[in-house]
């Protein structure tokens, strides 16, 4: 769409259509969080083992990582507005296929089906969304379409934890139906269609590489703790495939007359440096979100709702500094508010490296807060400044490779910190244990709790727990140490953005 068609798009008009974009783009996260919640009902309901239930998790992911690069493509070809309306009603009623299938083959089929439309949704909902705002709208239009992406995990415990609960888990996938119809009949009336690249082939041989290697890397990244890493045969070689596609990718790009990933994208400085970000920051935005429920309740003993109210503030905290960062962005220059954005997560992390062995409920809800807030004041200028200088045309390309290195980021951050975690954890078990002995002092002074006595086995058990609650402990201060030092990279690769053209 052409950025002054943008202009007279009517007030009421660009509202309606926003709404209907965020039901696009909320639809995968949604469903993601959804699946997260119900999975244990679905594995009891279709009698399978945990192994084979995860791979209704695996099919998606994998099948969205391999084939959101060709969405880019397929806007130029087909047209963004012909393939954002078919992914969205495709998508719902395989939502609601998942709900009706009988069993496990059935629901992985769809899953497959169900990942190439969300291939589709979430790069070219976001390429909609800049399209429909002038350009000095467009950090309040990333910081919609990041509250879309937020919305979703909010709102599905509460809705599909419910209609799970009160009826069974088929009732959570049935209930994604509304939300995409209601988008598809928005986006069918109002949507406009975007301006497309003319005259590019595909290059099939391109695809093809990088398909298989970003399915193999993606494949490796959700078995990898499954199957305790390179231990197993089959992660060597899926590591093996990924580095060999991704080596022949870029050989074939390099030489290839019309390669498949559009070299214009790399030659532009903000969006070559945004890649950069959302890769090397993936554990600040994603790791945090999946360790912090984890940590409150092993760690410190509080019940699962506990946990997840105790997560509230970090989303609240998220919706309104996206908000505050979208109305900031003409007003100031968005590279001091990312900085911004990385100290307020530094800060949050350090709170929670160095909680000690009992910690307030309001500490952590502190932390919570902060970390939700640095977030949204990192992902907003940094998603705008990405895209800033890229022409219209090349969006959908640009927003389909981008949402692929941050999507691929994230499950390899958390699947590094949980490594972390796992490792950390257990060296300093073996550390502790090792001064555990009946000779040392410690052990059978007068200063030692009765119930840690290792002449009785009710002592040895509850020393062993403590050991335990300590080295966990340790294994979740490191892992946020991490997560410390990388919102600080961040800083410096800040200052590799030039400053968006708003005008």
């Amino acid at each position: 769409m052409d950025p002054d068609k943008a202009e007279h798009i009517t007030p009421g008009r660009r509202l309606v259509l926003t709404i209907g974009v965020m039901l696009a783009t909320g639809l995968q996260f949604l469903d993601g969080t959804i699946l997260a919640l119900v999975m244990p009902q679905m594995q009891g309901s279709l009698s399978t083992t945990q192994d084979q239930i995860a791979w209704v998790a695996t099919a998606y992911l994998v099948t969205a990582a391999m084939f959101m690069p060709m969405a880019g493509w397929l806007a130029g070809y087909v047209g963004r507005r012909r393939m954002l309306l078919v992914a969205i009603l495709v998508y719902s009623l395989l939502s609601a296929l998942v709900g009706a299938a009988d069993t496990l083959e059935q629901v992985i089929a769809l899953r497959i089906a169900m990942g190439l439309c969300g291939a589709i949704l979430v790069p070219l909902s976001q390429s909609a969304m800049l399209d429909i705002y002038p350009p000095e709208k467009h950090g309040m239009a990333m910081a919609l379409w990041g509250i879309a992406t937020t919305l979703g995990p909010a709102v599905a415990p509460m809705l599909g934890g419910y209609l799970a609960d009160l009826h069974s888990w088929r009732w959570a996938f049935y209930s994604i139906f509304p939300f995409g119809l209601v988008g598809f009949v928005i986006l069918l009336a109002l949507l406009p269609e975007g301006l497309r690249q003319t005259g590019r082939r595909l290059d099939l041989m391109g695809f093809i590489l990088l398909m298989i290697a970003v399915g193999s890397l993606q494949l490796m990244i959700n078995r990898g703790e499954r199957e305790d890493w390179f231990d197993s045969a089959e992660i060597i070689i899926e590591a093996a495939v990924a580095v060999a596609g991704f080596y022949m990718f870029v050989v074939h790009t390099v030489f290839a007359k019309q390669p498949f990933l559009n070299l214009a994208l790399l030659r532009n400085r903000n969006y070559l440096a945004g890649i950069l970000l959302v890769l090397i920051t993936g554990p600040t935005q994603y790791a945090t979100v999946v360790i912090m429920p984890i940590m409150v309740q092993a760690v410190y003993g509080y019940p699962i709702l506990t946990a997840g109210v105790i997560m509230t503030p970090r989303g609240l905290a998220t919706i309104v500094s996206m908000a505050a960062a979208g109305w900031l962005m003409p007003r100031m220059d968005s590279r001091l508010m990312m900085i911004g954005g990385f100290i307020i997560l530094i800060a949050s992390n350090y709170l929670v490296a160095f909680f000690g062995a009992e910690v307030g409920f309001w500490q952590v809800m502190f932390a919570s807060f902060g970390q939700g807030m640095g977030m949204g004041f990192t992902l907003v200028p940094l998603t705008t400044i990405t895209y800033s200088t890229l022409a219209p045309a090349l969006r959908p390309e640009a927003a389909a490779f981008f949402n692929l290195c941050r999507g691929l980021s994230g499950a390899m951050s958390i699947a590094i910190i949980i490594a972390v975690l796992t490792r950390s954890t257990q060296s300093t078990r073996n550390f502790l244990v090792e001064f555990i002995n009946p000779v040392r002092e410690l052990l059978y002074g007068s200063g030692l709790p009765i119930y840690w006595q290792t002449e009785s086995l009710r002592g040895l058990t509850a020393l062993n727990l403590e050991v335990n609650h300590q080295a966990m402990l340790v294994g979740f201060q490191n892992s946020f140490m991490i997560m410390m030092i990388v919102p600080a990279v961040g800083i410096i690769l800040t200052l590799l953005l030039g400053k968006p053209n708003t005008s």
